[in-house]
């Protein structure tokens, strides 16, 4: 039974956004016609975000564990259970974000003209292509935006605890002098699961954590920023219930 609402919820909650994106896809080509316009693709994104959270009976829980500044640029590294990870970020992270993510994502119905404009698709396969991918990212940050990056890379088969993470988004921030900012999600995997096309009710919980500079770093500080980073947001979901506590 729990299945079948669950069912239920998620087909009512898929034709609601794709409705509202029909409706309103003149505005989003005109929003993603330029990049001094994309703090608008990403506004509209925020509203597409909370319809879908609002149809879903979802309610967002944020602690922030220090003010991010405006003047200052990120990476926020997220863990990934679920789609509904983005939306989730897209939502309550500040900011304009761009999202760095696999390029199939450009294929996806509506939703991936956001990878085709605002937000930049890796073709993990090419070094050359991740590569160019990761100088776009630099120039994005130059900008003033902000860039996103789920290390896992990927929902994990055995999600909710966290898969490997790949060093790219450490890499990227010491390049860039940016701060990096660990994000801990713990409920989404309830809320949609992965393959599964159901969606529930319930919480959404995000904790914010306090940036992490880079300034001081070199190039080969990035493995030990990357496990500080694992550490974090592992710590974050055993808390927060999402995963048991480690034996030791």
């Amino acid at each position: 039974m729990r299945n079948l609402a669950g069912r239920i919820v998620w087909i009512y909650a898929a034709i609601m956004v794709a409705g509202f994106f029909i409706l309103t896809y003149p505005i989003l080509l005109l929003f993603v016609s330029h990049p001094r316009l994309y703090p608008l693709a990403h506004g509209y994104r925020k509203v597409w975000g909370w319809l879908l959270i609002l149809v879903c009976g979802l309610w967002p829980k944020v602690r922030r564990e220090h003010r991010l500044s405006r003047k200052k640029k990120y990476v926020f590294v997220p863990n990934h259970s679920s789609y509904l990870d983005i939306v989730t970020c897209a939502c309550l992270l500040p900011g304009t974000i761009s999202f760095m993510a696999k390029q199939e994502l450009r294929n996806v119905p509506l939703f991936g003209i956001f990878f085709r404009t605002i937000d930049i698709p890796v073709n993990r396969k090419s070094n050359a292509a991740s590569h160019r991918a990761f100088l776009e990212a630099g120039k994005r940050l130059a900008k003033g935006m902000n860039i996103l990056i789920f290390p896992e890379g990927t929902i994990p088969a055995h999600t909710p605890e966290l898969g490997r993470f790949k060093i790219g988004a450490f890499r990227l921030a010491i390049e860039q002098g940016a701060e990096i900012v660990p994000v801990s999600i713990p409920d989404n995997y309830r809320r949609l699961p992965d393959g599964k096309f159901t969606a529930f009710p319930g919480k959404m919980r995000m904790t914010i954590h306090r940036p992490l500079p880079t300034a001081h770093l070199n190039p080969a500080d990035a493995e030990a920023l990357k496990d500080e980073v694992y550490r974090i947001i592992e710590e974050a979901l055993i808390k927060e219930g999402a995963i048991p506590t480690k034996n030791v």
